[in-house]
């Protein structure tokens, strides 16, 4: 074993066997910092959109939430499509009015990095279990 290679041997805090899906961050509204963007293509339509990660400082969990992780909690929103058609060249504005970036006839979705803007935070179920989604995005 090299003096680099981490131990094969993890221990956790409790059994996993008894482990349960954490409560979802609550439905409201937080101040929310875009942490990364991608451009993706679709696997569905192969149309073309941008995933943007927010993140959500821990110091904005309701009092009674006892889930969240320690650090923040990060969320895709994946609703950016870069299609140029009229519908989606309208909701891009949108959502770039909402996090305050330049628009223009091209776009560096870089550029967004460290942006603010408010999320609304809903819940949805995925595979059966219940998870926070970003439904919306307005100016902060």
């Amino acid at each position: 074993m090299s003096d680099t290679a981490l131990p094969s041997i993890v221990e956790f805090s409790s059994d996993l066997s008894k482990a349960e899906a954490p409560e979802p961050l609550p439905i409201g509204e937080y101040e929310a910092n875009i942490a990364s963007t991608e451009i993706k293509t679709s696997q569905a339509k192969g149309t073309r959109y941008c995933e943007v990660r927010w993140s959500i400082s821990p110091d904005q969990y309701p009092a009674d939430y006892s889930d969240g992780n320690p650090n923040g909690t990060s969320i895709l929103y994946r609703r950016v499509s870069l299609e140029d058609n009229p519908q989606a060249r309208w909701g891009t504005k949108q959502f770039i009015d909402a996090i305050g970036a330049p628009l223009g006839k091209k776009i560096d979705v870089n550029t967004w990095v460290g942006m603010d803007a408010v999320v609304e935070v809903d819940h949805e179920t995925y595979e059966g279990v219940n998870r926070a989604i970003v439904k919306r995005v307005r100016a902060s």
